[in-house]
C-alpha cells in the first residue's frame, strides 16, 4: 500500500473512529452525569410538594381512623401540627360542614372552591386543591405556591446535566480525536520508519565500503522504487571503483611500461655515444656501427612515442577519423593482395578463407588496416612456427560484420587473454625481449575499433595459435544482395 493511500485512509479512519467514539463516550459519560444528579424539590429554602404531601396522607388517615363522628377538634389539631403559620405558610385549610365553613387556617380563599368542590384534587395555576371527607367534614387543603415539583425538578436537574453534558460531550470528542489522532500516526510513522532506517543501513554500509551491500525490501509502496534505485546505484557505484581500480592498475602498468620501454633504448644510445667518446670505437667501420645501433634505437624511441601519442589521442577520443563508406569484402581482398608479398619474404603466409561481398560499413580505411597490420605483425613476432602461417574470414552475423584472422602461433594462456588488449601488456612479465614490442599495437586497435563503433576480441584457436576477431557494424542498407561467399 503506497504512503499517499495510507495517509488518505489514515485522515478518513481519523475522522470515522472519533465520530463513533465520541458517541459511544459521550452516551458513557451523560448516563453517569444524570446518575449523579439527585432530583431535588427545594429551591430558597421552601418545600413546594413534601409538606403538601404529607398533608395530604394525614388527613387519608384521619378520615380511616377517626371514622364518622369526628369533632372539629381533631382536624384543627391536626391542622395545627402541619405548621401553616410559621414553616409552611404557603399552605391553606379550610373545614366545612353541610356546605358552611366552620374552621380555616393560611390565607385560605373559599371563593375557587365553588367551581372546583367536586373534585378531590385540582390545580388551578399557582394553586393546589386537596378535598377530603374527614367524618361529617369537608376538609379542603390548599397550596398556595404550588410548582409541580417533578417538573421544577426536572427542568433544575436537566439544566444542570444539559451543562455538565456538554462539557463531557466536549471532553469526551477532544479524547477520541487525540486517541484517534495518536494511534494512526503512530501507525503511519511505524510504516515510514522502517523503510528509512533500512536506507539509512544502506548507506551505512556503502560509507563503510561495503559496494556489495543490497537492499531486501518487501513493501509494494514508493519506497520499493527508491530501494530498487538505491541497489542499482550501489551495482554502478562498484562498477565505477571496479573500473577506478582496474584504470589504476592499467596506469600503474603503463608508467611502468612506458617506463621499461624507454629505458631499455636510453640505455643503449648512451652506452654507444659513451663508446665513441672514449674512443671504444676506434676504427671507421665501428663507428659507422655504432652510429648506425644509435640510429636504430633513436627510430625506437620515437616509434614507441609515436605509438604512445596516438593511444593516449584514441583513449581520450580526440584522434581524428576520416570515415566513409566500403564495401568490407572488397577492402580485404585489397589489403591481402598489398601486403601478402610483403609479409611472404619475412616468413608469413596469408590464407583468405571465406569473404562476403556487397556489404558495406563506415570506417576509416587507413586506421582499420592498421588494426590488420598490427594484429600481423603480432603474429610474426610471437609466431613459434616456420612458416608462420594466418588465415582470414569475414562474415556476416546479423548486424554485424566479422573479421577474424587466426594464425598457427604458440597461443595465449586462457587466464591472460582479457589483458593482452591492455596498454603495454606482454605475456614475457620480465619485459627481457624488447625486441617483440612495446605492448601499444593490441591496445591501439582496441581503441581504434571501439572508435568505429565495434569491438575486438581474442581467443585461443582449435588448433593451437591466437584467434583475432574484428567486429564492426553494418551501415543500414548496407547489405546489398543476398549474402555470397568466396573461398
Amino acid at each position: 500500500m503506497t504512503i499517499k493511500r495510507r495517509l488518505y485512509i489514515s485522515n478518513v479512519l481519523m475522522v470515522i473512529v472519533s465520530i463513533l467514539l465520541s458517541i459511544i463516550l459521550a452516551a458513557i459519560a451523560v448516563n453517569l452525569v444524570l446518575d449523579k444528579i439527585s432530583l431535588t424539590s427545594s429551591e430558597d429554602g421552601k418545600v413546594y410538594s413534601a409538606a403538601f404531601d404529607n398533608a395530604i396522607s394525614d388527613l387519608y388517615e384521619a378520615a380511616e381512623e377517626l371514622g364518622g363522628t369526628v369533632k372539629l377538634a381533631d382536624i384543627t389539631a391536626l391542622v395545627d401540627s402541619w405548621g401553616t403559620t410559621g414553616q409552611h405558610d404557603e399552605m391553606a385549610v379550610g373545614v366545612y360542614e353541610n356546605e358552611e365553613r366552620v374552621y380555616a387556617a393560611g390565607a385560605f380563599n373559599d371563593t375557587t372552591l365553588l367551581t372546583i368542590a367536586q373534585y378531590q384534587y385540582f390545580v388551578l395555576e399557582d394553586t393546589a386543591v386537596h378535598y377530603q371527607k374527614v367524618g361529617n367534614y369537608d376538609v379542603y387543603l390548599l397550596n398556595m405556591a404550588y410548582i409541580d415539583a417533578a417538573a421544577v425538578t426536572s427542568e433544575y436537574n436537566y439544566k444542570e446535566a444539559d451543562l455538565v453534558s456538554e462539557l463531557a460531550v466536549f471532553a469526551v470528542i477532544i479524547f477520541a480525536v487525540l486517541f484517534t489522532n495518536v494511534l494512526l500516526t503512530r501507525f503511519i510513522v511505524r510504516s515510514i520508519n522502517k523503510p528509512l532506517n533500512i536506507l539509512a543501513d544502506g548507506v551505512h554500509e556503502l560509507r563503510d565500503g561495503n559496494l556489495s551491500y543490497h537492499i531486501n525490501y518487501k513493501g509494494k509502496d514508493e519506497f520499493s522504487e527508491i530501494c530498487e534505485d538505491f541497489n542499482e546505484m550501489a551495482r554502478q557505484l562498484k562498477q565505477l571503483m571496479d573500473a577506478r581500480r582496474k584504470d589504476d592498475s592499467n596506469r600503474r602498468e603503463l608508467i611502468a611500461g612506458i617506463s621499461h620501454d624507454l629505458r631499455t633504448p636510453l640505455t643503449a644510445i648512451k652506452a654507444y655515444v659513451e663508446g665513441l667518446e672514449q674512443g671504444i670505437a676506434d676504427s671507421p667501420e665501428m663507428q659507422k656501427e655504432y652510429l648506425n645501433t644509435i640510429k636504430h634505437k633513436t627510430n625506437d624511441l620515437e616509434h614507441i612515442v609515436r605509438q604512445l601519442f596516438l593511444f593516449s589521442k584514441l583513449d581520450i577520443g580526440e584522434f581524428p577519423f576520416v570515415l566513409k563508406n566500403i564495401d568490407i569484402g572488397k577492402e580485404v581482398k585489397h589489403f591481402i593482395s598489398e601486403v601478402k608479398d610483403e609479409y611472404a619474404d619475412r616468413g608469413l603466409e596469408i590464407a583468405l578463407d571465406e569473404v562476403v561481398e556487397n556489404v558495406t560499413i563506415c570506417v576509416d580505411t587507413v586506421q582499420l588496416n592498421n588494426v590488420f597490420t598490427n594484429v600481423l605483425e603480432n603474429s610474426i613476432k610471437y609466431g613459434d612456427k616456420k612458416p608462420v602461417q594466418v588465415k582470414i574470414n569475414c562474415i556476416c552475423v546479423g548486424a554485424y560484420v566479422f573479421i577474424t584472422l587466426e594464425d598457427n602461433g604458440p597461443g595465449i594462456p586462457d587466464d591472460q587473454i582479457d589483458n593482452i588488449f591492455n596498454a603495454f601488456y606482454r605475456e614475457d612479465k620480465a619485459r627481457t625481449n624488447p625486441s617483440k614490442g612495446s605492448g601499444l599495437g593490441l591496445a591501439i586497435s582496441s581503441k581504434i575499433v571501439e572508435r568505429l563503433g565495434g569491438y575486438m576480441r581474442a581467443a585461443n584457436g582449435f588448433h593451437d595459435g591466437l584467434s583475432m576477431m574484428i567486429a564492426l557494424p553494418i551501415i543500414a542498407g548496407g547489405m546489398k544482395n543476398e549474402q555470397n561467399t568466396n573461398r
